[in-house]
C-alpha cells in the first residue's frame, strides 16, 4: 500500500498516448491474402490447362494416323494407277505379238501352199500319180 500525504497537493501527471498505426499484422494479412489468390488462380488453371494439353496430344495423334492413312490411300491410288499403266502396256505388247504370230503362220501357211501346188505341179509334168518309195523328199522353203 503506498502512502499519499492528504497535505500535498496533488501533481499533475501527463500521459500521453501515441497512437502510431502499427501496420505490420496488416501487412501480415495482405500477404497471406495475396498468396491464398494466387494459390487458388494456380489450381484453377492448372486442371484445365492439363485437360487441354491431353486434348492436344490426341488431335496431333488423330491427326498422324489421317496423314498415314491418306498417305496410304495415295500412295495405294498411285499403285493402282501405275499397274493399270504396266497392263496396258504388257496389253499392248501381247498384242503386238499375237498379231506378228499370225503373220508368221499366216506365212507358213502360205509357204506350205505353194510348196504343195509347186510339188502338184512337178506330179502334173511327169505324169507320175504317187512318188516312188525311195525318192527323196523335198524340203520346204521357208
Amino acid at each position: 500500500m503506498a502512502y499519499v500525504d492528504p497535505q500535498t497537493p496533488p501533481t499533475e501527471r501527463v500521459v500521453v498516448v501515441r497512437r502510431e498505426g502499427n501496420t505490420t499484422g496488416w501487412m501480415v494479412a495482405g500477404i497471406v491474402a495475396v498468396v491464398a489468390v494466387i494459390a487458388v488462380a494456380f489450381m484453377l488453371n492448372q486442371r484445365p490447362a492439363d485437360t487441354a494439353q491431353d486434348q492436344l496430344l490426341q488431335a496431333q495423334e488423330q491427326g498422324r494416323a489421317a496423314g498415314v492413312i491418306e498417305g496410304a490411300q495415295s500412295s495405294m491410288a498411285i499403285s493402282a494407277q501405275q499397274a493399270q499403266l504396266a497392263a496396258e502396256a504388257a496389253a499392248q505388247t501381247a498384242g503386238a505379238a499375237a498379231d506378228e504370230a499370225r503373220r508368221d503362220t499366216e506365212r507358213s501357211a502360205a509357204n506350205a501352199s505353194q510348196a504343195a501346188q509347186d510339188a502338184a505341179d512337178r506330179v502334173a509334168a511327169t505324169g507320175d500319180t504317187a512318188p516312188a518309195a525311195n525318192a527323196p523328199v523335198a524340203a520346204s522353203p521357208q
